[in-house]
């Protein structure tokens, strides 16, 4: 089985090593790639945001399935050039994948549907925003989102009527281009934060999903959620106090709704939807979509998942999903993400990493080689992968791999999970203060 997958990052080496543990011979071919994707199969030059350049590529070279990792190349078409010639490909098309390259869009899609979000403006106005901030109803922070892809960095948490200020007239003066000049302004949400993530195949005819255990991710680069906000620093799943109910519960209020929504409103949808969720005192309400795997989010559930990936995502692609509780390892995962010196503000590159024999699964996210030396090449460097019977193994054999991996001026959190692991050993739920 010929795969193309596009993307270079942790994500896309850990989808790698799940295919490449498919149950029939799978030849991989990553694209732009790394050093790292390049030792699980071969590598093709192609610029993820040129949907022509991929098509004609893969015209060439007749792929059986096409894995699209990242958001960008979703969101400039690639599926949809890719699938127009009858290839398979497992993303969505560019007016679906817009759930996460328009703040707006995505917003007035779950009102539409009646989804529980927070209650929102969109403005397109300077003078609108900035009489809106005046006379904002709902309690700071004021949230701030750029409309468009802002590369991560598009959301703001304002404490203060200035700083809101200050953040609008950035963005309406082309911050982040013409990604901010709409912008969607939102009432905090205050809560329990969580990744779900949701195979989907609908199109006019059927409307079918499986739902991923629910995981956590760490935002802030520091313990304690501690300072500046990144990528994510670690993540574990499944959640060990999150009830069959509470999973329930999200099925029917985010879930259902959304994947009905998309086949009301004449979408396609053929790869996966990750739902940003807040536990809130009123129940489980929608942050956002997005329409790709999760980072660090891929590395715990492909620990998780006991199914051959390379034939589940084609059966995505080809519009023959059948509906079904996904075969899971009875396990706890979690990575936990090795960054560079200076991340998230930058990274320091080039630096000779040491790699000794950890007893757990090794990722590269961003790593170049050179001479048969790996360096840092990126602002999340590795990740340290495992799963084990539960979340204290799992973290415990995480702490004993440390020592194995290392740099100067690592950064790493040692405490993935903790918070979560003493909220259960209290007794707590989902529904508790957290």
């Amino acid at each position: 089985m010929k795969i193309l997958l596009l993307g270079s990052g942790g994500r896309e080496y850990a989808l790698a090593l799940k295919l490449r543990a498919s149950s029939r011979p799978v030849d991989l071919v990553s694209a732009p790639g790394s050093d790292a994707l390049a030792e699980l199969g071969g590598r093709a030059a192609l610029d993820l945001e040129d949907p022509a350049g991929i098509a004609a590529w893969c015209r060439e070279h007749r792929p059986d399935l096409v894995v699209v990792g990242p958001e960008v190349p979703l969101v400039a078409g690639v599926a949809d050039a890719v699938r127009a010639l009858g290839i398979p490909v497992f993303g969505h098309d560019a007016t679906t994948a817009r759930l996460e390259g328009s703040k707006a869009f995505a917003k007035a899609f779950m009102q539409r549907h009646r989804i529980p979000c927070a209650a929102s403006h969109t403005v397109t106005e300077l003078s609108t925003g900035e009489a809106l901030i005046q006379n904002w109803p709902y309690g700071y922070p004021i949230v701030l989102k750029a409309d468009g892809l802002a590369a991560g960095k598009g959301v703001v948490l304002a404490t203060t009527g200035e700083q809101a200020l200050d953040t609008f007239r950035a963005y309406m003066a082309g911050q982040f281009g013409e990604a901010s000049k709409t912008v969607v302004f939102e009432e905090p949400l205050v809560g329990m934060e969580l990744s779900l993530h949701v195979l989907v195949d609908v199109d006019a005819d059927h409307a079918t999903y499986a739902i991923l255990p629910a995981c956590q991710d760490h935002k802030r680069i520091f313990e304690g959620d501690q300072g500046p906000n990144t990528g994510g620093m670690g993540a574990f799943g499944p959640i060990p106090f999150l009830k069959a109910e509470d999973i329930e519960l999200m099925r029917t209020t985010l879930v259902e709704p959304t994947v009905q929504g998309l086949q009301k409103d004449g979408l396609v949808a053929r790869g996966v939807l990750f739902l940003g969720v807040m536990w809130t005192g009123s129940g489980p309400e929608l942050l956002e979509y997005n329409v790709r795997f999760g980072d660090p989010e891929t590395q715990v559930l492909m620990q998780l998942l006991d199914e051959d990936l390379a034939a589940l995502l084609l059966e995505v692609a080809e519009g023959r999903l059948v509906a079904r509780v996904l075969k899971l390892k009875p396990h706890t995962a979690i990575t936990v993400v090795l960054a560079a010196e200076d991340y998230p503000e930058g990274a320091k590159k080039g630096v000779p990493i040491t790699i000794l024999s950890p007893a757990v699964t090794v990722i590269h996210a961003g790593t170049r080689k050179e001479d048969g030396q790996w360096l840092t090449n990126g602002g999340r460097v590795l990740n340290l992968a495992t799963s084990a019977p539960d979340l204290a193994t799992a973290r415990a054999a995480i702490e004993a791999a440390l020592p194995q991996v290392h740099w100067p001026g690592m950064q790493v959190r040692r405490d993935i999970g903790l918070k979560a692991l003493k909220h259960a050993e209290a007794g707590k739920t989902v529904q508790d203060p957290w």
